[in-house]
Parts: C-alpha cells; structure tokens; sequence
C-alpha cells in the first residue's frame, strides 16, 4: 500500500505549524519541517553548513523565516532546494507523514495518496497571534508578516511557477481563526481518516 502524506503550507502567524504538529501526533507519524529537512541536507551535503548558520550572520528569530532557503549565493540556494527536494519525495515514499513547507505540495503533485493543504488567517488574527508568540509590540509583527508572506511567495513561486495561494496543488483551504489549533488539526485528521480509510484510533 502506498504511503500517506499531509501536505501543510500556511501564513505566517496562523498557527499552521502547531496544527501540523497536532497532525502528526494524532495520527502517530512524523511531521517534518525546515528544521529537520535541513539538518538531513547538510549532512547529506556538508557545503550546505554555511547557508544556515544565520544567527552568525545576524539573523535570529523569526526573521530566519524571510530566508527560506538560507543566506548564500544562488547556486547554493539551488541546490539547498534540490536536496531538500530529494528528501521530500524521499520521506513520501518510506513514510507516512506530515510535511510542512518545503513546496511539498508540488513536489508531490504526482502522488494520488496526498492531502494537501493550505492554513490561513484573517490578518488581524495573524498579528494577535504574532503578538502572542513574540511577546512584543503590535507595530513589529506586522512588519515581520510583511517580510515572511513576500519571501514565502517568491521562494513557492520560484520553486513551483505558481502562487503560494493557489489552487491547483491544494485540496483544503482552512481559516485557522475558523475553530482553532486544535479544531482545524481534528478536520485535517478526520480528512485523512476518510480519504486514507485509516481506523479510528491509530496506534501511536
């Protein structure tokens, strides 16, 4: 039987990697993201070390995120995207998981036993979330969501061709403010369940 995946690309600030972490918890598989997709890359390719090592470039916190591929030439670049890619369509086929990012949407377009979705915010929910998350001024986390929706735009759109928002790799548009971190997991789940026919209570 061919592996499932879950597929979660989202807005900054709407809570989507804390759904794809309750996902995969519920389920019982793995969720990965950019974090552990990148440690698998540099230690498949060690020339990638520098392109993540942001924080010695002055780069902390949430604006790592407005470098979705790290901070080097383009050449690496490219091929940070190429390995990762290869790790994607990698884990797909070992694994049932949970992707997050990572234009795992379309690198799997191929794949019938995909859920793919897309996690949205109103954009004020967005900044009450950022607000909560950062603990700091309402005036920064709109000029972060500004600098993390532009850079996540132009890396899916130059990865893919298409917009970060579109239809044509999506199956599930979700508002996050519509029932929550742990109402919008139970949907994702439930979906999963349906179209996988997975049994209600999945060993963990």
């Amino acid at each position: 039987m061919q592996n499932y995946v879950i597929t979660i690309t989202r807005q900054f600030g709407s809570g989507g990697r804390d759904i794809a972490l309750a996902v995969a918890k519920e389920l019982g598989i793995p969720m990965y993201d950019r974090s552990n997709i990148e440690k698998e890359a540099q230690a498949m390719d060690e020339s990638l070390c520098s392109l993540v090592q942001l924080t010695e470039k002055g780069i902390t916190g949430y604006y790592q995120m407005a470098y979705p591929l790290g901070v080097g030439s383009s050449l690496k670049q490219d091929r940070m995207f190429e390995v990762q890619s290869q790790l994607v369509m990698q884990h797909a086929e070992q694994e049932n998981c949970v992707i997050l990012g990572r234009c795992a949407d379309y690198l799997l377009r191929e794949r019938d036993n995909v859920i793919r979705c897309y996690i949205f915010a109103p954009y004020q929910a967005r900044i009450v979330r950022s607000i909560h998350t950062l603990g700091c001024t309402a005036a920064e986390p709109q000029r972060i969501i500004e600098e993390v929706d532009k850079a996540r735009a132009e890396y899916y759109r130059t990865h893919t061709g298409c917009e970060v928002n579109n239809t044509r790799y999506r199956d599930i548009f979700l508002n996050s403010s519509l029932l929550g971190i742990e109402g919008s997991a139970k949907l994702l789940v439930e979906a999963a369940r349906q179209k996988f026919h997975l049994p209600e209570t999945t060993e963990k």
